[in-house]
């Protein structure tokens, strides 16, 4: 792997005070927010993890949303506000969407490649088929060779780590987009051999998805590609091979959860008053109470969410969060309509 640099500057953490247009509610604030990455170019889709004493943030750079000239960059941090890079995962083709796992002494970062497809005549080439990868560390610094998992065309959106066990809600990821659409719940010993754990649905046009265990039985939350919209919630049999539905009527994408003691927060992009934002809510059943709007605007959301570690035993938590917006890209160097910057913040919530 290839170390890169950046010349950003001096991180200046921006403190926003309580009664801000930022503060969605009283339960909710945010405390401090930076911009860990602006470079001009399009840098997007991103992921958090707290692993050996250091915060890892990844996130996707490339020219535009859609390009095909997209790398995995890694950058870590001991305060979540002064952040320096340590590795750039490639391949050949448009690397997107990484999302980090914590194994014990490894830390994963799985990402999506879209290849490129190259029709008979005149036709213009276009994207294919995805396929899931990951590169692993055990210092933060010095990163394995890429290697492919599972089958192509099925998307290991995001990759989690229980009791010895890799688990992934992979789904169809092929062009042009197929007329239903399965999620599967994948599962592996090593992060590498993948096999079929079950069918989890084949409703909805279900997609990106992040899941997590209560008891014996696996809850999956996922965005929805049909003309509702709204995320999917699944609960599983103690087996996790068959599946009931619920719709929460909130529009969720690129859901990511947290746990902290029985409360569980999501965070992803939302629909606000004048296009999409990225947002933080609650789970309380199987309903999505907003509790905070981020500034974003235009291409958005894509969180990371973190437990702040010093509120694991407090009254109430606090969160880390990323995302990527285009709220102030012509504050950038250089900006285009492509350019999106990465953020990170951390917010409060109440009792």
């Amino acid at each position: 792997m290839t170390n890169w640099m950046t010349t950003t500057g001096a991180v200046i953490a921006l403190i926003i005070s309580l009664g801000t247009p930022f503060q969605a509610r009283a339960e909710a604030t945010l405390d401090w927010m930076v911009k860990a990455h602006g470079d001009g170019e399009h840098n997007a889709f991103t992921d958090l993890a707290r692993w050996r004493d250091h915060y890892y943030l990844c996130f996707r750079h490339g020219t535009a949303h859609n390009s095909m000239d997209g790398v995995i960059r890694v950058m870590r941090s001991t305060d979540m506000k002064a952040w320096a890079p340590c590795a750039t995962v490639r391949t050949l083709g448009d690397d997107r969407d990484p999302h980090f796992a914590v194994a014990g002494d490894r830390l994963y970062v799985y990402f999506g490649v879209w290849d490129l497809v190259h029709w008979d005549g005149p036709k213009t080439p276009d994207r294919g088929s995805v396929r899931s990868h990951f590169a692993s560390t055990a210092d933060g610094e010095t990163w394995s060779k890429v290697q492919g998992v599972y089958e192509p065309g099925w998307w290991l959106w995001r990759v989690r780590h229980y009791d010895g066990t890799f688990y992934s809600a992979g789904y169809t990821a092929v062009r042009p987009r197929p007329s239903v659409r399965e999620t599967r719940l994948l599962r592996s010993g090593d992060g590498l051999e993948w096999e079929l754990a079950g069918l989890v649905t084949n409703e909805r046009m279900a997609g990106e998805a992040d899941f997590w265990f209560e008891g014996d039985r696996m809850r999956l939350i996922s965005r929805t590609g049909d003309k509702a919209g709204d995320a999917a919630l699944l609960l599983s049999d103690p087996a996790l091979d068959k599946w009931q539905r619920s719709d929460t009527g909130t529009v969720v994408h690129s859901p990511v959860v947290v746990r902290w003691k029985d409360r569980y927060f999501v965070s992803g992009r939302g629909r606000g008053d004048d296009g999409y934002v990225t947002k933080v809510w609650e789970l309380t059943g199987d309903r999505l109470e907003a509790l905070i709007t981020l500034p974003s605007g235009g291409d958005t959301g894509y969180s990371g969410l973190v437990v702040d570690p010093a509120t694991a035993d407090a009254d109430a938590p606090a969160l880390f969060v990323s995302w990527y917006s285009q709220h102030a890209r012509d504050q950038e160097p250089n900006a285009t309509k492509n350019t999106a910057s990465i953020y990170v913040a951390r917010i409060s919530v109440g009792k």
